[in-house]
């Protein structure tokens, strides 16, 4: 139990960061040593996205807050086009370049199936990279509080949400989304940023949510 709950600790930390880097950039990225933190937890989960991660601090020392903070406006608000569009429906469904479409209505039918409700003073979509980032941060947080407190079938509920939202959301759109903001990016910051989201959640699909539910299936086997 005590390594399960060690390794979904790192994950859950890992998606808060990530999700960090999607706000709108202010003193909080500094003073809370986001891209450096982001760095120590990637060393432990997913090497190639460490690399990446580890030019994040060095670009915010070097670019400054002011100027990564007009390239995240370009990027990610407009005025006019947005450069790359936050939402996952604008690349789930791109004939109808709009967000809350169905791939947004599932996300908020996963969002009612794990018990959690809108939060009137968000305005992000409810399918904006931010939102849900942190949602599998809380997924995760919600896992290993069931399961310390040997609640398996509410963890087992979570862990598939988990799944589901990469399988379905997650690993479908960030290809596409990192390939735009590469493209846009007036700094160095977004560029490793964007590297970094597309290595971790490649890996968070492809090895890391199948690790988990296997060992959380036989965690669950051999303490019931």
């Amino acid at each position: 139990m005590k390594d399960f709950v060690l390794r979904e600790n790192v994950r859950h930390s890992t998606y808060y960061y990530l999700a960090r880097l999607f706000d709108l950039p202010d003193a909080f990225l500094e003073e809370e040593q986001i891209p450096t933190k982001l760095h120590q937890v990637l060393e432990a989960v997913s090497p190639e996205a460490a690399e990446h991660a580890a030019k994040l601090a060095p670009a915010l020392a070097e670019e400054g807050l002011d100027k990564i903070r007009r390239d995240h406006m370009k990027l990610f608000f407009g005025p006019s086009q947005l450069l790359a569009p936050p939402y996952g429906s604008v690349y789930l469904e791109p004939e109808k370049r709009e967000i809350m479409g169905a791939s947004t209505q599932d996300a908020q039918r996963l969002y009612a199936e794990a018990g959690l409700q809108k939060d009137e003073a968000l305005k992000d979509a409810p399918d904006h990279i931010r939102v849900e980032l942190d949602f599998m941060h809380v997924l995760i947080a919600r896992t290993v509080a069931a399961c310390e407190a040997g609640n398996w079938q509410e963890a087992e509920k979570y862990v598939n949400i988990q799944l589901m939202f990469l399988q379905n959301h997650l690993s479908r759109w960030v290809t596409p989304f990192a390939k735009v903001i590469r493209t846009g990016a007036a700094t160095q910051f977004y560029n490793a940023a964007a590297l970094v989201l597309e290595s971790f959640i490649k890996q968070e699909f492809l090895e890391d949510g199948a690790a988990m539910l296997e060992e959380f299936s036989t965690l669950r086997a051999d303490i019931t």
